[in-house]
């Protein structure tokens, strides 16, 4: 596991949450080495650190009474994740694949460079898109516009790796898996997409005015 020190020498970029000019000067903090669904907090637990994705990828969800799994969000690489509202978490976090974690503790750092606000805002965004996403009637459309969401995260490209399994997509657009495997074809049929690698998770946005027609 990499000490603070190592963890700040070797992550370089400047991470979203962190004020311009301050990446040297992080607040205490410990990186998680995680496997594929690996859990990084539970519902129910202390809420004690905040947590950045330094690579890898992060799922946020909640069991419901009916025991389904409803996926609130996803995190990649630079997002941070694990602010409550309260000081116990009522969601649950595990790494989608192998992962690079960077826990902070909320307490016990007199200066951290961390901008709470901007972290808030982003995961607001990110709960807006979602339920943007959700009240869309058709699986076509829902999944059309996950695309052009998950293209936005990655920066505004249009070839990107969806880290996520069709289920994971499925119960994050409130779909059954069958309609997003569907969805993901009528797009590659019609050349708005095109799939390729392990498990078809590379997407690379061939139109992007038709997609973007689908998702509005």
């Amino acid at each position: 596991m990499l000490t603070t020190s190592q963890a700040a020498e070797r992550y370089m970029p400047e991470p979203n949450g962190i004020n311009p000019g301050e990446t040297r000067r992080l607040p205490p903090s410990t990186v998680l080495w995680l496997l594929p669904g690996q859990g990084i907090y539970r519902e129910g637990e202390r809420a004690s650190s905040l947590y950045q994705v330094q690579s890898g990828a992060v799922r946020v969800y909640r069991i419901m009474r009916n025991g389904h799994r409803h996926i609130l969000s996803f995190y990649g690489t630079g997002e941070w994740f694990g602010l409550q509202d309260g000081d116990i978490h009522d969601d649950f976090a595990e790494a989608i694949c192998a992962s690079q974690i960077r826990s902070v503790p909320r307490a016990g750092s007199p200066m951290p460079p961390i901008n709470l606000l901007d972290i808030a805002l982003s995961s607001l965004a990110i709960a807006n898109s979602r339920q943007l996403i959700v009240a869309r009637q058709g699986a076509l459309e829902r999944v059309a516009t996950f695309v052009q969401e998950m293209s936005a995260r990655n920066g505004g490209t249009n070839e990107f790796e969806l880290m996520m399994s069709r289920t994971d997509v499925a119960d994050y657009l409130g779909l059954t898996v069958e309609s997003v495997a569907r969805s993901f074809t009528k797009l590659r049929t019609r050349h708005i997409v095109q799939l390729f690698g392990r498990g078809q998770r590379y997407v690379h946005i061939l139109d992007c005015n038709r997609l973007a027609a689908l998702s509005t």
